[in-house]
């Protein structure tokens, strides 16, 4: 087991969303190396890196807004703090403008380049607009591409997927033009964005027209991401966020118990009285569920957007985390991700954290974590 003795650093999650940058690009200096060792192995240099060059709100696609009632029909999920100001369309009406941003290292030699795909349980979120999550991947010479892709509310499965796979296109297409090296890249994301990545790294199948001139993608990192999408329809965690996006089914009617309960006595029925157990008191009444039984069709669809369907020798080397108490996805995903890895002799490397939930890592626990994958892909000649 390596060890590390550096101060501790908290990771900025990508569900979390900072004010959006200027468009105009902004050209800083390149980071200082540090002295005696790479600087990305040392966690003091992770602040001081910084993109010489950034362009933000980039259209890479203009794409269809699809009716999805599962979403349109489920409560509000909320806007998380920091998600960006709408931007003016560019397309007919009925379509949306995808948009990403792009922080380029400086480099006499084409820099391996990290997809970087936020969380949020595929119904919110939004790119980062900050770099700071980022500054290892800067420390080590590699430039970043941050991609919106749509959420639940603007159309079902698969379309985040196909959006992230367009995202990679219209990087391969523009590498010459950003001194991209479109051999070296890494889709790397957290929660949703974790899913995404895996898909980004296992499944250029699925992508649409006009984007399946796919770059070679060298690596995955994975942070607690959906690997079995079916799994997710029933997991108590995942459920009702997971059906909004596979959007095949309506959320079940309300119970109307609760509604009963507050209602005056006169206005409530009479019914018989709840069974009671041996020890007299009343059996717990059971909660209704949010959503029905997965149909075939559904099932199906989930099973098309699960990593774990595309499971063959020759993925890229894939570098997984996460908490063993995750109670948002069933943390055994992880486990069955990185064993059928293991099966087809993929390289695989997994840092569980003990104790830990569906990411918000202590300090320490973010920044080995970080230091693993990054030695993973230097190791695997990423970088």
């Amino acid at each position: 087991m390596r060890k590390f003795h550096a101060a501790a650093l908290t990771i900025v999650t990508s569900l979390i969303a900072i004010p959006a940058l200027a468009q105009r690009p902004v050209r800083e200096p390149a980071p200082t190396v540090a002295p005696g060792g790479p600087a990305w192995a040392d966690p003091a240099n992770w602040h001081a890196a910084k993109p010489s060059v950034t362009e933000t709100n980039i259209v890479y696609a203009t794409v269809p807004h699809i009716a999805n009632p599962s979403a349109e029909a489920s409560a509000n999920p909320g806007t998380p703090n920091g998600i960006r100001s709408p931007l003016p369309n560019t397309g007919p009406a009925g379509t949306m403008d995808m948009h990403l941003d792009v922080y380029q290292v400086a480099s006499d030699k084409p820099t391996p380049v990290v997809i970087q795909i936020h969380g949020g349980g595929w119904i919110r979120g939004d790119r980062p607009s900050g770099t700071g999550s980022f500054g290892p991947f800067f420390a080590a010479g590699m430039s970043v591409v941050a991609v919106q892709y749509r959420n639940a509310i603007d159309a079902p499965a698969p379309a985040a997927v196909e959006d992230v796979l367009c995202a990679m296109s219209w990087v391969k297409k523009n590498a010459k033009k950003y001194n991209f090296d479109a051999n070296r890249v890494i889709p790397w994301g957290g929660s949703a964005g974790g899913h995404l990545a895996l898909m980004a790294g296992y499944a250029q199948s699925l992508a649409p027209k006009g984007c399946t001139d796919q770059p070679k993608v060298v690596a995955v990192i994975d942070m607690y991401g959906a690997s079995d999408v079916a799994e997710s329809l029933t997991f108590h965690g995942s459920m009702d966020f997971t059906h909004q996006w596979i959007g095949l089914d309506l959320p079940l009617p309300p119970d109307p118990a609760p509604a009963a309960a507050a209602a005056p006595a006169s206005a409530v029925p009479a019914a018989p009285s709840t069974p009671a157990n041996p020890d007299g008191m009343p059996r717990p009444r059971r909660q209704a569920p949010r959503w029905g039984e997965p149909t075939p069709a559904m099932l199906d669809l989930a099973k098309k957007m699960s990593p774990l369907t595309y499971i063959h020798p020759g993925l890229p080397p894939t570098f997984i985390i996460n908490g063993d108490h995750d109670s948002t996805y069933n943390p055994t995903q992880s486990y069955k991700l990185k064993a059928a890895l293991d099966a087809a002799h993929v390289p695989v490397e997994e840092d569980i954290v003990a104790g830990a939930g569906h990411g918000n890592f202590s300090p320490a626990e973010s920044q080995k974590g970080t230091i693993l994958w990054m030695t993973f892909l230097h190791d695997h000649g990423v970088f």
